[in-house]
């Protein structure tokens, strides 16, 4: 799918747009479309007749009074909507963006979408926590993964810890498909195959499949809730209608746009370009589309509303996907409070070994929950300051150092320790490794040096 930007005139284009149009420019162009139509429109069984529709209408005289380029433009692309009932239809000025590239030049379309991508954050409009722990994304167009990917990244990270999430699609146009198979892996659980898009040139069913990896962690399992409304077109409605016929998410909102036909841009001349299906999705579940209907909502509600009904629902979805989840996290809890009461024994008996043994039974319970971290160490270890609990204190240390080789903080809490027990030779080596790791760490140097002079 490509990115369909609105338009970002400059200054210097406004003469050329406001040029007349002779009746010589009007009839080449209505030439030019009714053949890209014929030739290149999805549906090729019906393209002749579109074509011919439209140039009847040529004939007819409907375009006769339109004096503008862009007045021209916008009456044939309301005529080829009508005549097709295809909104992806888009004729229009070839206009520079703000920053005044060239029109005509190979890198207007790059800087176009360019500018686009900065001044719409890459579709990412809001991302914040609503009540009951939920979360909410407010997307507003999809951009090539090559660009989005870290975003994208991080939007899934920062709701990871949802009970439940809510992505607004309401105000959606769509833009790069090919960004679908990485976003939707993270709420599925395993690959899984998308809409495609049967090509009329190639005679050819590209398919779609989930990504194989992200990078961040899956939300296959929280509830998923999408807005919709006649906005919501393109490449958004396949991400929607994907997600239904899954059964991932449930949609609430009113019913898309209605466009499942993926486009090509053409130029037409030195003035205009156009938008053209040449494309249609197939979806390997119903072997369909939504194109002409849209994507129909699983609690149709006025879009206005979507956000507070989705809410509601969201709060006793997530409640119930918590539920269980504490239930599990207590049981973890208390058998890591088990072990922990076994480590502290053996370690202040002298038994090292079974104390080691209780300290990994502990992890392992924790880590089953997603508890472990670092910080988690780090405040573990806190607790055991005194004398009696120094074998405990150093065998979390040294976890620490093992679990996370590359934290500089956590070599140099290590030697910190073993410093202060007289353990010179190996405190030393760890705060080399921690100074390997940040080599202008005043700190660290400062710790060494000290350590080097007693």
């Amino acid at each position: 799918m490509l990115l369909v930007p609105a338009a970002m005139p400059h200054a210097g284009a406004c003469q050329e747009r406001h040029a007349p149009q002779t009746a010589a420019d009007k009839e080449a162009l209505i030439d030019t479309i009714a053949a890209l139509v014929e030739n290149r429109f999805v549906l090729a069984d019906r393209a002749r007749a579109f074509a011919d529709s439209l140039r009847s209408r040529y004939a007819s005289g409907s375009y006769d009074d339109l004096s503008t380029p862009a007045a021209f433009a916008e009456a044939v692309t309301a005529d080829l909507r009508e005549i097709t009932s295809d909104s992806h239809f888009l004729m229009r000025v070839i206009e520079p963006s703000d920053v005044g590239e060239q029109a005509r030049s190979a890198l207007h379309h790059p800087v176009r979408l360019f500018r686009l991508s900065q001044r719409e954050h890459l579709g990412f409009a809001r991302l914040e926590w609503m009540e009951g722990n939920i979360g909410y994304l407010d997307l507003r167009r999809f951009y090539p993964i090559s660009e989005s990917k870290e975003m994208v990244d991080g939007a899934m990270r920062f709701l990871s810890g949802a009970d439940a999430v809510i992505i607004d699609l309401r105000d959606n146009g769509g833009g790069a498909g090919e960004s679908l198979p990485y976003l939707t892996r993270y709420f599925l659980p395993y690959r899984t195959q998308l809409t495609g898009y049967y090509s009329r040139e190639s005679d050819f069913l590209t398919e779609f499949w989930t990504a194989r990896e992200v990078g961040g962690p899956l939300l296959s399992d929280v509830p998923l809730f999408l807005l919709t409304s006649e906005r919501t077109f393109s490449a958004a409605e396949i991400f929607a209608y994907d997600m239904k016929v899954r059964g991932r998410a449930t949609l609430v909102g009113s019913a898309t746009g209605g466009g499942a036909h993926s486009v090509d841009l053409f130029q037409l001349d030195e003035r205009f370009e156009i938008y053209i299906s040449t494309a249609r999705a197939i979806n390997p579940v119903t072997n369909g589309n939504w194109e002409g209907v849209g994507v129909i909502p699983d609690v149709v509600v006025s879009a206005d509303v979507a956000l507070d009904t989705a809410l509601v629902l969201a709060r006793s979805a997530g409640q119930e996907y918590r539920e269980p989840k504490d239930a599990e996290l207590a049981a973890a809890v208390q058998r890591m409070e088990q072990a922990l009461a076994r480590a502290e024994e053996a370690f202040r008996d002298g038994r090292e070994a079974d104390g080691a043994m209780a300290l990994d039974d502990l992890l392992a319970a924790g880590a089953d929950q997603g508890l472990v971290n670092e910080f988690f160490l780090s405040v573990l270890a806190y607790n055991y300051g005194a004398d009696a609990d120094q074998a405990l204190l150093l065998a979390i240390l040294r976890k620490r150092v093992e679990l996370f080789p590359q934290s500089v903080e956590a070599h140099e809490a290590l030697a910190t320790a073993l410093a202060k027990i007289g353990e010179d030779g190996t405190a030393r080596m760890h705060f080399l490794r921690a100074l390997g790791l940040d080599p202008d760490n005043p700190n660290v140097k400062r710790k060494l040096d000290r350590l080097g002079n007693r």
